[in-house]
């Protein structure tokens, strides 16, 4: 699970300013703490349980209720700016995200070096490219893992090291979840076509 889910499920989840240190506490509030422990108590005795489908689906339904839970209790809108373009900022970065992506980089690595907020470096993404630098930066590992998958026979483990994926569990769930199958199905599927036509990949 990644931030995209997290957006697609609560569209306003980028503007949050979360609190969790509320020093006057309420009823409500109170309450809100109890549940979110309850919830937190409830998926740690899960993730003790011999996995299976209907084990996640309940981890996922106490993860959601402590995401409704923030939203409701703990958080308050962060006050939207104008954004002032910087395309020569969005431009540079892009090409050390294109140069560099198979080397362990993040968007805060990224905004450090360039001596920008993670928050700012990603406003003018969105302003940009309507993502954010995270995101950018996994698509372009997935698509330099596509053309790899297809141009070569390299093993799907290598080429996930390759594009700069942590670990091939996180290249399998990135890659399934932005073409629909594993790595090694587009692969059986595709390749053979890859040589003769591009247009269709």
């Amino acid at each position: 699970m990644d931030d995209s889910v997290l957006q697609s499920s609560l569209l306003s989840s980028p503007n949050w300013q979360i609190n969790l240190q509320n020093e006057n506490l309420s009823k409500s509030t109170t309450a809100a703490y109890e549940a979110l422990k309850k919830h937190f108590i409830a998926i740690h005795d899960l993730i003790h349980c011999q996995t299976n489908d209907v084990i996640r689906m309940k981890i996922l339904s106490h993860f959601f209720m402590v995401l409704a839970i923030l939203a409701e209790s703990f958080t308050t809108p962060m006050i939207e700016q104008d954004i002032n373009p910087n395309s020569l900022l969005v431009d540079t970065v892009m090409n050390v995200i294109n140069e560099d992506y198979s080397r362990q980089i993040t968007g805060t690595m990224i905004a450090s070096q360039f001596h920008v907020s993670l928050t700012t470096l990603n406003q003018q993404f969105g302003y940009t490219v309507q993502m954010s630098v995270n995101k950018y930066i996994r698509l372009v590992r997935l698509l330099n893992a596509r053309r790899l998958l297809l141009e070569t026979n390299k093993a799907v483990g290598y080429i996930a090291g390759e594009c700069g994926f942590a670990s091939d569990k996180t290249f399998y769930r990135n890659f399934k979840a932005w073409k629909g199958v594993t790595p090694s199905a587009y692969r059986r599927k595709y390749a053979q076509y890859h040589k003769n036509d591009t247009r269709y990949f």
